[in-house]
């Protein structure tokens, strides 16, 4: 593989995990995904069920739904999947998991 590959890889992983947060965050997706474990509540906002989290899991609603913390997360499972997938040096890992959230935090302060 080139270096242009391992560019495009870096790019659409990039746009791929901003794309993810970004829906993450905006869309009633997180509701539909964790709200069932509060079946009794009903949640109006994504903030509502992230508060809710807290109070019982402040950690656990940090990572949720901290567009960063998130992300980094995320950058390092996408990373190493593209890495594994297209036998990238393990040099593509920690590239990606420290500069993919700069993207994310882009796209998300953007669309806020």
């Amino acid at each position: 593989m080139n270096y242009s590959t391992e560019i495009l890889f870096f790019i659409m992983g990039g746009l791929i995990s901003s794309g993810i947060i970004t829906i993450w965050n905006f869309s009633f997706i997180s509701i539909h995904a964790i709200g069932w474990i509060y079946k009794d509540e009903n949640f109006d906002t994504i903030d509502d069920l992230a508060l809710r989290i807290s109070q019982k899991h402040p950690k656990l609603s940090e990572l949720l739904f901290c567009p960063l913390c998130l992300g980094f997360w995320l950058s390092i499972f996408l990373s190493i999947l593209i890495t594994y997938l297209n036998n990238f040096s393990l040099w593509y890992i920690p590239i990606c998991a420290f500069s993919w959230p700069v993207f994310i935090f882009y796209f998300f302060k953007k669309f806020e």
